[in-house]
Formats: C-alpha cells, structure tokens, sequence
C-alpha cells in the first residue's frame, strides 16, 4: 500500500514534470549546440583561410617554377651559344656577310647549331650583329626589329638576362599569328670584337602556355596577377575585363585583399598575387548563414523533440510505478515491457531481472533444503562409526601380533593410518606433507598385496609441501585407479612431481600403465556424461571437490595415449 500511494501521481505533477523535463532538454541542446555552432564556424573559417592561403603560395610559387624554368631552359641555350663563339676551336666568324665558299661554311655551321637548340615550343633564335645583320632562321625583319623600344633600352643592364612577354612586331607575315605573344630575351655579347662585337642573342619562345596558366590561375583564385621586373610591369591581369562574382564592377584594389608575393633571383621578376577580400571572405559569409540557419532550424526541432520525449518519459513512468505496485502486492511474474535500451529501458531492465533473481532466489532455497533433506538421509544412511571399525583392526592385528604373523601385522597398521585419516571427517582440507603421508601407508599395502613389482618416485624439490593444501583423500582415488586400471597385475613406474606454476601448484601423476582412448578420456571429467564408472566417478568427484573448495581455475587436466600411459595434472593454490 504505501508503494501504491508513493507512485500515484495527480495530473499536475506529470504535467510540471513534462514542462521541467522539455525546458532541461532545451537547454542541453540549445547551449551546447550554439556552442557548437560558434565552434565549428571559428574552426571552419580558420581551416577555409589556411588551405586557401597554402592553396594561393602554393599556385605562386607553382607559377614561379614555371617561369624559372623557362628562364633556366633559355639561360642553357645562351651559355652554350656563348660557349660556341667563344670558343677558337669552334667556327670563327670572320666575314658577317659571307663573300667566300669558307664564310659561307662557317655562317651554315652555325645556323646548325643554332637550329639544335630549338624545340617546339620556340619561336626562334638569333644572334643579330650590331649592323643588323643576324643569323637564324629568316623570317623575322631586322629593320623592325631595331625600332623596338625594348631592343634598344638603355636602362637594360649587359650583366643579367632580361626576361619579357610582348607581341612581336619584327616577324614576317608568314612567321606570325595576330595576336601571338611570346617570352623573349635578349643577351648582349661582351668582350668580343671584329663582326660580332657589341652583338645580342636573342630567343623567344611561345608564351601561350604561360600565359594559359596565368589566366587559368587568376579564374580558380578570382586573383588579380601583376609581374614586374625592378618597377617596369611584365604582366598585369586586365582590370577592365576582370569583375568582380555577382556585380558589374571592375575589380579596384582595396587594402583589405589578400595579398601574396614571391621574387625569383633567377628572373628578377616579383610576382604578387591580390585576391579581392570580398572573394575571399565570400565563402566564410555563406558558413556564416548556414550556421545561424542550421542553429534556428535544430532550435525549433529540439522543441518539437523535447515535447516528445518527454511524454514518452512520462508514460514510462507511468508504466513502472503499476508494474512496481504489483510486485509489492506479490504478483512476481510482472514484467516491464522493454523497448528501448537507453536508461529508462535499462532500469526497465534491471527491475525485470531482480524480479526473475528474486524468484530464482526462492526456488533456489527451497531446492537447497530439499538438497539438504536428501544429504542428510544419505548421511545417515553411509555413516559408519569409525571408532569401532578402528578397535576391531587393533584387535586383529594385536591376535597376529601374538601368532607371529609380522605381515599380516604390518598390513594391518598400514590399513589403520589410512583409515584413520581417511575417516576424520573433521579434518576437510589437509596440507600436501600430510596427504603424501598417508599415500605412503596406501602404496605399503600395495606392496603386500603385490610385491615388489611397481616402482614409486617423488620429486617435491620446486615446492614446499608442508605450505600447500589439498582436499583430504585426494591422491588415494587417483592411486587406485592406476592398480586396478592401469596396471596389469600391479606391475608398472609411477612418478609424482610437484612444481611450482605461478602463484598455483601443478602436481603430476604420471604413470606407464595401458592407457585410455580417446572416448573413455572425454567421459573422465564430464559431468553431462551418463557412465558411471568407478574409475569415472573417482576422477570425478575429486576434480569436483578441488573446484568447490578452491574455484573453477582449479581441479584436474588428464592425457592419456593407448599403450603407454596416463598423466594426470592436479593445479592447486600455491600456498605460501
């Protein structure tokens, strides 16, 4: 009754139970989630800007490489021209406009190795001389040539590779595209004199592939691309033709771009790289409203979640209080229907199994007293007194202690120790020193009941016997079952080693007698199997006795092989 009256609840308090329950789940999903949400936007927008950031130095310095190798591949063919007309073992030029078959030889080995240098992306190499004349391919015009302002620049210092992208002008017709651009540079000769003193080489190569990843570069970034070489503007993006994503406006630099910038020793060339800091900011204002979205959007449905569960609560509780109040008026088979495995449904749980472990725990009391019952009528019926079987050997053996027969007499005694300590029922567990005492009163009868036909070893030196207990009468059963089994006619080695395992005791009975199968060896220990041997009986009751007193980790391990022998392995505790 007073379980009842507790858990009958007036329709008010459920209700301002529902409310508590939908205001606490509202705030631990509300706090944590705009937590969570102010979180992962930081997190976000500072990942978005560092991958951004190494994705633009990465594609800088990726268009640097470029550049460099260009310069690089040009830089080899000057030096190795250089080296050609530098060197006397090489063609010397001693005529600029060949007037004889030698000059002529000479101005064709030269174009030759001109022409070695070129690949397909070149557009072409020259070696013009100071009176215009040039070798190379013939397809440029030379009067063209020395009009342009950058062929003629005096700011072009003779110590370094001035590098440039421009249209050609000086090309003939035939050799050029409308609108072609081309990487050029030129190279002044120095310290040589006669025809091709104050020379220049020159080589242009295709810039379409350069000029490609530029514009490819500046539509991924939305960048504005600006190369300069010590002030002068090699390449610059089109801020005309550059607007801006989502507006008509031109792009105008503004001091909160980003801005990157690399400069290479090997052109001289600055390369910077400006992206409008309303491109790069544009991707952090969409997280910005898909975050604030998704906060009001999980707001309102953790209010329509709270509402739910909370009246699922309710009713579960509801359920548990009537399920409680049949227990207590002693309706045992109640069950709390289980459908769920959160806490509720876990507590649901534990109350179905201490219902069942209550009701177990009654059938289990009343199967021990039937046990006890049923023990105790055994008892009685076994029960021998062990004071008159005792008196009555002592008389026999004083009768042939005074006819003179010493083996009858010794056989007697040794029969007496072993009963003795075997029918002290006071005594449970014995230490192992005391069990082996006793085996050695058993293996003295079965020497007179024998003779001198089996052997006995014991090897006790890992353990100290004397500090290792052992259920009483543990090793005589195991004993028995090697004469009256195993040996043919007692005749056979039986070896007993202690040794230590651990914290545990493993005691080897080892013995050459016939052996067992493979099916009698499964039978020996199984407590399901319906034989009921003596030998698997004895086994049996001995592994038992050691688990009951010791634990299950303890007990007996048998092998046997057919025709050579049985090992039986006893773990116990190891004592001190």
């Amino acid at each position: 009754m007073r379980l009842q009256r507790f858990f009958t609840f007036p329709a008010v308090v459920s209700k301002s139970l529902q409310s508590k329950l939908m205001l606490l789940i509202l705030l631990v999903v509300t706090i944590p989630l705009m937590g969570l949400g102010y979180f992962l936007f930081n997190q976000s927008s500072r990942t978005i800007n560092e991958q951004f950031g190494k994705y633009g130095e990465n594609s800088v310095y990726q268009l640097q490489f470029q550049i460099d190798s260009i310069v690089g591949r040009m830089k080899y063919t000057v030096d190795d021209l250089l080296s050609y007309l530098l060197d006397p073992n090489f063609t010397v030029l001693y005529e600029e406009i060949p007037k004889t078959y030698k000059g002529f030889q000479d101005e064709q080995k030269l174009e030759q190795f001109i022409k070695a240098h070129k690949t397909l992306e070149t557009k072409g190499i020259y070696i013009i001389t100071k009176s215009g004349y040039y070798y190379g391919d013939r397809n440029i015009m030379t009067d063209k040539l020395l009009e342009e302002p950058w062929y003629t620049d005096p700011s072009e210092k003779s110590d370094r590779y001035p590098l440039r992208i421009y249209e050609p002008q000086h090309y003939t017709k035939n050799s050029t595209i409308p609108g072609e651009k081309v990487i050029g540079l030129l190279f002044k000769i120095h310290n040589q004199t006669g025809i091709l003193e104050d020379a220049r080489i020159l080589i242009e190569i295709n810039a379409d592939k350069l000029l490609d990843l530029f514009r490819e570069f500046e539509m991924d970034t939305g960048a504005y691309l600006r190369i300069t070489d010590q002030g002068r503007v090699r390449y610059e993006t089109d801020k005309v033709g550059m607007k801006l994503e989502g507006t008509t406006a031109s792009y105008v630099p503004h001091p909160d771009d980003v801005v990157w910038q690399n400069h290479s020793d090997e052109t001289n060339w600055t390369i910077e790289v400006r992206i409008p800091h309303e491109h790069f900011y544009k991707s952090l204002n969409g997280i910005r409203t898909f975050t604030m979205m998704a906060v009001v959007i999980s707001f309102l449905f953790a209010i329509i979640l709270a509402y739910f569960i909370s009246s699922s609560f309710i009713r579960r509780f509801k359920r548990m209080k009537e399920s409680i109040h049949m227990v207590s008026i002693g309706k045992l088979d109640t069950r709390i229907q289980v459908d769920s495995d959160d806490e509720i449904g876990r507590l649901a749980q534990s109350f179905n199994s201490m219902v069942y472990q209550l009701q177990e725990l009654i059938d289990e009391v009343k199967r021990v007293e039937q046990k006890k019952k049923e023990a105790e009528l055994r008892a009685y019926h076994y029960q021998i007194n062990p004071h008159l079987l005792i008196n009555t050997l002592a008389s026999i053996q004083w009768k042939a202690r005074l006819q003179g027969a010493q083996d009858v007499n010794r056989m007697i005694h040794h029969l007496t120790m072993v009963l003795d300590e075997n029918l002290n029922f006071t005594r449970e567990i014995v230490t192992l020193e005391q069990e082996l005492g006793v085996i050695d009163h058993f293996l003295k009868i079965q020497e007179f009941r024998y003779g001198h036909v089996f052997t006995y070893s014991i090897d006790a030196q890992e353990v100290n016997i004397a500090q290792v207990d052992i259920p009483r009468m543990t090793l005589q059963p195991l004993l028995e079952n090697i004469f009256f089994h195993g040996f043919e006619d007692g005749q056979g080695n039986i070896e007993l080693r202690m040794e230590k395992d651990g914290a545990s005791v493993r005691i080897l009975l080892i013995d050459n007698g016939k052996g067992m199968n493979e099916h009698k060896l499964r039978t020996l220990l199984d407590p399901s199997d319906s034989l009921k041997s003596k030998r698997r009986i004895g086994m049996f009751n001995v592994d038992q006795r050691i688990k009951l007193h010791f634990g299950a980790e303890y007990g007996l391990f048998v092998t046997s092989t057919v025709g050579v022998g049985t090992t039986i392995t006893i773990r116990l505790p190891g004592g001190g």
